[in-house]
């Protein structure tokens, strides 16, 4: 991928075009989830600048009414985390298992990410690799299934 070369149009041309043209990053687990996974490549940096948003998704939020349920994603750019906050889908006992999303808090048994100021740039070629920490008993009524993870940029 080649980057744009100036002259520019406007100082917040590169901006502009990240907020019509975003580059996200996404991982993707297909079926049921049933164990934690750590250290897991996520890809690497094609953009200079920030990452500003991770959210997860889940095909199914799975179903404990006695136990909790729960998923939460640490993203780390070359080995560090750039979260304050990692974002959590958890099932809410009396709830049918649902697709949930983090990017929309009006969702029930989400918790939305915090991104950390001082941890979130990014340079081209920084390796992004993220840590699934799946909280569950050895037998839920419904595992959770089909996760998918975003990390957004914001260009320098």
């Amino acid at each position: 991928m080649k980057q744009r070369m100036g002259p520019y149009p406007s100082p917040g041309a590169r901006k502009q075009w990240a907020a019509n043209d975003p580059s996200p990053m996404i991982a993707l687990i297909s079926g049921e989830l049933t164990a934690s996974q750590k250290g897991v490549p996520l890809g690497v940096a094609n953009v200079a600048g920030k990452s500003s948003n991770v959210w997860l998704s889940v095909g199914a939020s799975g179903k404990d009414d006695t136990n909790d349920l729960s998923v939460t994603v640490d993203v780390k750019i070359n080995g560090t985390s750039c979260l304050t906050t990692a974002p959590i889908i958890a099932h809410v006992s009396g709830e049918a298992s649902t697709n949930k999303t983090t990017k929309d808090d009006a969702d029930t048994g989400v918790t939305q990410c915090v991104m950390d100021p001082d941890a979130n740039d990014v340079s081209y070629g920084d390796v992004l690799t993220y840590d699934m920490l799946l909280t569950r008993t050895a037998s839920p009524t419904t595992e959770m299934c089909t996760f998918a993870i975003a990390v957004e940029f914001e260009p320098a």
